[in-house]
């Protein structure tokens, strides 16, 4: 089965406001200087969406969103366009490029203090609701392989993985979590082996 596409969720720690708006030009700037290494075409700004899409790094192959769905703040990273087979490879490739965004992001002088993100807990959604329908039957056929993904990327955190329950109709999506304190520091170190 390939996913249509691929979405991963890094929460951010909202412990300090956040300026949403400073995202646009942090954005465009990641266009005009190639920052990510792929073709990036456009910013779009929804931050008038209640808990909404926020503000939208829009790519050829990638998304990057500021993403405060159900409240929760993150930076969602859509894999677009698939390169590979398998749901594993896919995964992978929506971990790395999600980690090294976010890692930009934390260096960021435009925030004022630095944005952090809490990687303890992250979600995984497949945008595919012909393939990867919201049910147990999905779940079962791509754990193993997204657990071994996931399991390489969190290295020796003790992880847990659950589909999130509720409306058939959603999107499959999965909650990943960890028991202590995760940084991306931890996790940049644990990504070439992914």
């Amino acid at each position: 089965m390939i996913p249509f596409r691929t979405q991963v969720k890094f929460f951010l720690d909202t412990t300090n406001p956040i300026d949403g708006a400073l995202f646009t030009g942090v954005f465009q700037r990641w266009i005009r200087d190639n920052t990510l290494d792929e073709l990036l075409i456009d910013v779009a700004d929804y931050r008038h969406v209640f808990q909404g899409p926020g503000t939208v790094l829009i790519g050829h192959y990638s998304d990057y969103t500021l993403d405060n769905r159900d409240g929760r703040l993150g930076l969602l990273y859509t894999r677009k366009r698939q390169t590979s087979e398998d749901v594993a490879a896919q995964l992978r490739t929506s971990l790395q490029r999600n980690l090294q965004a976010a890692e930009l992001l934390e260096g960021e002088a435009a925030f004022q203090p630095a944005l952090k993100f809490n990687l303890n807990e992250i979600e995984v959604r497949f945008v595919d609701r012909l393939n990867f329908q919201n049910n147990s039957a999905t779940f079962d056929s791509i754990k193993d392989d997204v657990s071994a993904v996931l399991s390489a990327f969190y290295g020796d955190h003790t992880l847990q993985v659950e589909q999130v329950q509720g409306d058939p109709r959603d999107l499959f999506a999965l909650k990943v979590w960890t028991e202590g304190a995760v940084s991306l520091a931890d996790l940049k170190e644990q990504v070439q082996s992914v």
